[in-house]
């Protein structure tokens, strides 16, 4: 099973009203960058799963929810954002590693349990 939801404009609250961390993954079909990468934000998000399964993890296509694109301001692919409490907190933009995306994610819980 994966640890990535999938979300759209129907089910987008579940992560924008949640209370805590949650991941969520802009992409296209037809962004070679993100598909050949989301094999990397799978494994991070198994990871997360069991090493700190309070994180959510999502992914959404641009094409198929255009609203929230526009909404989160999303104009580079892929595109990573970081919601605490429904708020971002961090943009990751392009392809990253998954040793980068473990970093990033690292040093953002360091940065809130400060």
């Amino acid at each position: 099973m994966s640890a990535v939801i999938l979300y759209n404009e129907d089910n987008y609250s579940d992560f924008e009203w949640y209370e805590g961390l949650a991941v969520i993954r802009f992409y296209a079909d037809w962004c070679k960058p993100c598909v050949q990468n989301f094999p990397v934000f799978e494994q991070l998000a198994a990871y997360y799963a069991e090493h700190k399964p309070t994180i959510k993890f999502g992914k959404i296509n641009v094409d198929q929810s255009p609203i929230l694109t526009l909404r989160y301001n999303v104009y580079g692919l892929p595109s990573t954002l970081i919601f605490k409490n429904g708020q971002i907190i961090h943009r990751i933009a392009g392809v990253k590693s998954l040793t980068e995306m473990k970093a990033i994610l690292t040093q953002v819980m360091d940065e809130l349990s400060n």
